[in-house]
């Protein structure tokens, strides 16, 4: 057994472990309670807003492609996201999605560059723009969510706001690694490294425009959240979504369950708990936010990927 399949069984284990902990301390007729009164419009909402977002976050991808002379057409490139959330749901984490969205780019460019610094970027600039809405959400409602979250948010901001400016000072990320060991050994570790390398081959302009688009794809998901949350009824705002769906974001992007089963569950009993949502309310919104944000558009992405593979098999055997 190779390290590769060690770890995506401790995956395995960690899911099903969180699952059956959190599972074991619901009252599962409440919990069935919850989900069989669910709003089906606000549902059809949440839908509506996932897709959106899909096409929204496939331009910011067209946008970055472009910059570096790799133009591919919008419905391509939403197809091709779709794909990656059916692989989302049958890779160990949330990035395996990624994976697959650089095989499938590969078709569309013989730069294997091209497909790596646009998906690392493109995940980059989501994170931050996403995390840019929850301090503005934060300053502009505070008291809101508990000050724990509050200052953790506000952390996250300024880190990611560090580590954006070194990624596009040349020069002063340069200076740091001749001037500092510990910079050094940090920088060299090869994700890191190819984040710095990634954002070097786009200029200003391509960079500022993908940053405004992503702020929009990540109102759209944010929006998705607060109608789930609708659906259920749940005591939640929309400016303490705006701070909490960052942090549930990132949290999923940790390579430690299956498609975030068990990690999504338990961060939402405990970012949400404490305002005023019940343990099965919680448990109710995680997983509807897993079948529409994963399962519906994975299904859709199969469908895709399907439909692909028997052209190919065709084009093959003539």
């Amino acid at each position: 057994m190779n390290r590769k399949q060690l770890l995506n069984i401790v995956k395995i284990i960690v899911s099903v472990g969180l699952l059956s902990y959190i599972f074991s301390s619901l009252d599962l007729r409440t919990l069935v309670g919850v989900l069989s009164g669910v709003h089906p419009t606000w549902l059809i909402a949440a839908l509506m807003m996932m897709f959106i977002g899909v096409t929204i976050r496939a331009l910011r991808w067209q946008i970055l492609l472009k910059a570096i002379g790799a133009p591919v057409p919008l419905a391509e490139l939403t197809a091709i996201y779709l794909i990656g959330f059916l692989f989302n749901n049958l890779l160990p984490s949330g990035l395996g999605g990624d994976a697959m969205r650089m095989v499938e780019l590969n078709r569309h460019t013989q730069r294997r560059s091209d497909t790596v610094t646009s998906v690392v970027v493109d995940r980059f600039l989501g994170i931050s723009a996403l995390q840019a809405i929850a301090l503005v959400a934060l300053l502009t409602n505070w008291g809101a969510v508990p000050a724990g979250i509050a200052y953790f948010t506000i952390a996250i901001f300024l880190g990611g706001l560090v580590i954006g400016y070194l990624l596009l000072n040349r020069s002063l990320y340069f200076n740091l690694r001749q001037r500092l060991k510990l910079f050094q050994q940090i920088t060299n570790i090869k994700v890191i490294n190819n984040l710095f390398e990634s954002f070097q081959r786009y200029p200003l302009p391509a960079l500022g425009r993908a940053y405004l688009v992503s702020i929009l794809f990540n109102l759209t998901l944010i929006l998705m959240y607060a109608f789930i949350g609708m659906s259920l009824e749940a005591p939640v705002t929309l400016a303490q979504y705006a701070v909490i769906v960052p942090i549930t974001s990132l949290l999923l992007l940790i390579p430690l369950s299956i498609a975030g089963l068990g990690i999504r569950e338990a961060s939402f009993q405990e970012f949400y708990g404490p305002l005023g949502v019940s343990p099965e309310v919680a448990v109710a919104m995680s997983l509807l936010v897993h079948i529409i944000g994963n399962i519906c558009t994975g299904l859709v992405g199969g469908v895709i990927y399907l439909l692909r593979s028997t052209r190919n098999v065709v084009s093959e055997n003539r």
